[in-house]
């Protein structure tokens, strides 16, 4: 079973290798990664929480919960952008400057889920 430790350093680990998929030039490739980072830290909080991840409803769940509970709208606005990005790998119709603007949400959300106890 995964932990949330796990879980916290996919996150990051994901990121950073957005920044190379970036400069690679594969943006497909890069949104994914940022995909996959905000779903890794919101797994984190899950897993700290007892609270079932494995789909898309769950993550939903999550993310909602979390809104609700801390009374902070950025994470739900945040994670929506993620999975634009989610959606952005097989529809790739975002350009360079989106995927670098929504890479800042997706930094953002990690460091807030990274927050919450």
């Amino acid at each position: 079973m995964t932990t949330a430790e796990e879980y916290r350093t996919a996150a990051h680990q994901l990121y950073d290798q957005t920044l190379l998929e970036l400069e690679a030039g594969d943006l497909r490739q890069a949104s994914e990664k940022l995909w996959g980072a905000a779903a890794q830290a919101m797994k984190s909080v899950a897993q700290r929480n007892g609270w079932e991840h494995k789909t898309h409803a769950h993550a939903y769940g999550v993310v909602n919960r979390l809104t609700e509970a801390t009374n902070d709208r950025r994470i739900r606005g945040w994670f929506l952008h993620a999975d634009a990005l989610h959606t952005n790998f097989y529809e790739n119709w975002m350009n360079e400057a989106d995927i670098r603007g929504y890479a800042i949400d997706v930094r953002l959300l990690i460091e807030r889920l990274e927050s919450i106890d």
